[in-house]
């Protein structure tokens, strides 16, 4: 284990460790109020995020010392558990559901989110795919059957329903196909048959609609269900260049429905102001940055796929968030890596950066080419 972590990529091994306990300190601070509210005690969110820290941390170093060759080599089998338990879910009783949706499997003290797991588990799978296949995915039927697993996993999700996660998924599937070699062409024909079905999804769903129209009607967002878009730009807007302080901010009082989860970057901005904002992107550029690093150097295929798709994960649940906070996109429920509450994104996020590390053990480096020089 000792010689495992000291080949690994130490930048983004402290990094990863020095965000995570930065969450912990903001989870109390943007949680308090309502844990008091709803729970009678301040710290009700506080114990539970540290319980997942520590499972969290396990599996943090569990994957840094498996080789991600074992987990590749079992990802078919993790892939069809996955599909299995987001059936099973789907056909728990309504009691079940969480705000009308069925994602999660209680496992007593925490509850599972298979979303979370898919999303990894599709990664691991396609890198393991593209790595067996080699040139063939430039083949139109092994490139469907690509394409067909990836939207298992999304059509099961959408059902739940997550249509974001599903959304997330999809799209990172196909930029992992894109960089295995996967013709333009057929890329560029399944997200033209994907589009009518999305613009179907939000026309079948009212709750989608109610959403949409709120972020197309921003004027009016304070008596519309753009309320809580409202709320996260006035705690910016109050957070000003250096921010209130941590646990000073007023916006987690019960403007924020959820302050603690998936609007804590509004939270963030209110007490760690907008140079605070830059340096947590800073943080987070540096992971991606690291991350990408990683894949150029991986030793074959499958790592490098792994290892990008891993780190895009990462970007595009920090960017996703970011953009619902402020205005950008329609709301949804994203978390904000690290620092949100939520036990299973933090265990999935740290399990990711996990195997990030160990391609990262295993990396070669990248040498300039030098040629011989003739003499005359």
């Amino acid at each position: 284990m000792i010689d495992r972590i000291a080949k690994i990529d130490k930048v983004i091994f402290l990094l990863t460790l020095l965000m995570m306990g930065f969450g912990i300190v903001f989870v109390y601070s943007s949680s308090f109020a309502i844990a008091q509210h709803k729970f009678g005690g301040s710290d009700f969110f506080l114990a539970r995020h540290i319980v997942r820290v520590l499972l969290a941390l396990v599996c943090f170093f569990v994957f840094i010392n498996i080789d991600y060759h074992t987990i590749g080599k079992y990802s078919n089998v993790a892939y069809v558990m996955t599909v299995i338990m987001l059936i099973y879910v789907l056909a728990l009783p309504d009691s079940a559901a969480i705000n009308g949706a069925k994602r999660w499997i209680s496992l007593g003290f925490i509850r599972f989110q298979v979303s979370e797991f898919a999303r990894i588990v599709l990664i691991i799978t396609l890198a393991m795919q593209v790595h067996k296949l080699g040139e063939r995915i430039r083949e139109g039927g092994i490139f469907i059957q690509q394409i067909i697993k990836i939207g298992i996993i999304c059509g099961l999700i959408i059902v739940e329903p997550d249509f974001s996660t599903a959304l997330i998924i999809g799209c990172i599937g196909l930029c992992l196909l894109f960089v295995s070699g996967a013709r333009i062409l057929h890329l560029l024909g399944i997200v033209c048959a994907f589009i009518p079905l999305v613009i179907i999804s939000l026309l079948t769903s009212p709750y989608r609609q109610q959403r949409l129209m709120g972020f197309l009607n921003m004027a009016d967002m304070k008596d519309s269900v753009g309320y809580q878009v409202y709320q996260s730009l006035i705690g910016l807007g109050h957070g000003g260049l250096f921010g209130v302080g941590i646990g000073q901010g007023e916006q987690k009082y019960f403007y924020l429905p959820e302050p603690h989860t998936d609007f804590v970057f509004s939270i963030l901005g209110e007490e760690i102001g907008f140079v605070g904002l830059m340096v947590m992107f800073f943080i987070f550029s540096i992971l991606l940055y690291r991350g990408m690093r990683i894949a150029s150097r991986a030793p074959d295929k499958m790592g490098q796929v792994m290892a990008f798709g891993l780190s895009l994960m990462l970007g595009i649940y920090v960017i996703l968030h970011s953009f619902v906070n402020t205005g950008i996109v329609p709301t949804t429920g994203i978390p904000l890596p690290f620092l949100s509450y939520g036990g299973m994104s933090l265990i999935f996020t740290m399990s990711s950066m996990g195997i990030l590390l160990n391609i990262s053990s295993q990396s070669q480096d990248v040498k300039p080419s030098t040629k011989k020089r003739g003499t005359r």
